[in-house]
């Protein structure tokens, strides 16, 4: 099982702009990677973006400023981004205090950018990182633009984000399927003492990073305890479940989607398999569904 505190892990240094600290590498998936992406203070970083990749940044310290396109937001701990592939992106820190984020990719084909890890795509685009914060240029990267770009998406809260009720848990959602390249975003809330159905999914691998709570997560035939700042990877086809035991327990579901996957949207795969997931959960089946 692989679970890892959010400031644990392989330490990257880009070109002395930002720090990114690897919890689940891409040698370790099938399409996605995550890190803990600390940047340095009183500093624009490069203006830049990725053809290959979406990301999604969870602020967990310090504040700063997020450019997104030509929207520009305030960033501090709580905040949340999705960052089309082809979009231009730049982080601003402007305190002396650094300006850290969750960072979660999920990549548009499975050959990952043609990196082979985390470490080895930094190696290559660290040079090129700096020349665009030095500059303030993005062309220095010679990639081309691409033109079907997708509406970047930002959080302060989320409060206007609707829930959907699984009987054991709650799931919010903050960034649609429908509305990415192949990822997806839920605030997933498990009540105290609540224990869910056994799932696996076809088309997903999932990445939780715990928010509040303590609890129980099962994948596979190892279980673990986890809270606050514990990140747990889920693999394709792998059975899991969760347990709130001290409290609600609350944690981001960071999916990477597979291609073709079968439900266009959240509330599709909503309406197809909740019925179905709370009657397991009522009767304590130990069968695994979705």
């Amino acid at each position: 099982m692989l679970k890892k505190y959010y400031k644990e892990g392989q330490k990257l240094d880009v070109a002395g702009l930002n720090e990114i600290v690897v919890l689940v590498d891409r040698t370790e998936t099938e399409f996605s990677e995550t890190g803990w992406n600390s940047w340095t203070p009183q500093q624009d970083g490069p203006p830049h973006k990725h053809n290959d990749k979406d990301q999604v940044f969870y602020v967990t310290d310090g504040i700063g400023k997020i450019k997104l396109g030509n929207k520009t937001y305030d960033a501090k701990p709580g905040c949340l981004a999705y960052v089309p592939a082809g979009l231009l992106h730049q982080t601003i820190t402007t305190t002396e205090e650094r300006l850290s984020y969750m960072l979660f990719n999920v990549f548009k084909s499975n050959d990952k950018e043609g990196h082979a890890s985390f470490a080895e795509h930094i190696e290559k685009v660290k040079k090129v990182r700096r020349e665009q914060a030095d500059s303030g240029n993005i062309e220095v990267d010679n990639e081309t633009p691409i033109t079907d770009v997708k509406e970047s998406i930002y959080y302060e809260n989320y409060s206007s984000a609707k829930t959907f009720e699984f009987g054991s848990n709650s799931a919010t959602l903050l960034i649609d399927r429908k509305n990415a390249n192949r990822c997806e975003v839920t605030c997933v809330t498990w009540r105290d003492g609540k224990k869910g159905a056994l799932v696996a999914h076809k088309d997903k691998e999932q990445t939780f990073f715990v928010l509040e709570g303590k609890g129980k997560i099962t994948v596979g035939d190892e279980t673990e305890i986890v809270s606050v700042g514990d990140v747990v990877f889920v693999p394709r086809n792998t059975p899991h479940t969760t347990e709130a035991v001290e409290g609600d327990l609350t944690y981001l579901c960071m999916n990477g989607l597979a291609e073709g996957v079968k439900d266009k949207s959240f509330e599709e795969m909503y309406n197809r398999v909740s019925a179905e997931r709370v009657s397991r959960w009522k009767n304590e089946s130990n069968v695994v569904g979705e």
